[in-house]
């Protein structure tokens, strides 16, 4: 995301640096677009986005573009576009694959509203 090229490619997208959910998922929950929700995963991770919903998604799942919610002062071109999926994900041997130690890439999470955009 701090690369000018694929920074300027994403704007082009509305809603690259949103956060994506099944639209009836959404409505069964009260959320609706540009909501601002926090999503928390069930190892304690809390991140804030903007809500895009969308049909198309399976209704058990969120998306989130991986690389986005940067926030260091050295990244002046990503910082502040979207939402920091890492902190959702356990770094630990518990979420990693036995095998390979690949870390886990999907998060159990519960979603709620912040408030309206």
């Amino acid at each position: 995301m701090e690369q000018p090229w694929l920074d300027e490619a994403s704007r082009m997208n509305p809603y690259t640096y949103h956060v994506t959910m099944n639209a009836a998922k959404a409505m069964e929950k009260g959320l609706k677009d540009e909501d601002i929700i926090e999503i928390e995963s069930s190892t304690g991770g809390k991140v804030r986005g903007v809500l895009k919903v969308m049909e198309g998604q399976h209704p058990q799942t969120m998306g989130i573009a991986a690389c986005s919610g940067h926030w260091a002062k050295g990244m002046p071109i990503a910082k502040g576009k979207g939402t920091h999926f890492d902190v959702l994900i356990a770094c630990d041997l518990d979420h990693v694959d036995p095998v390979s130690l690949n870390i886990e890439t999907a998060a159990r999470v519960k979603v709620r509203k912040v408030k309206d955009r």
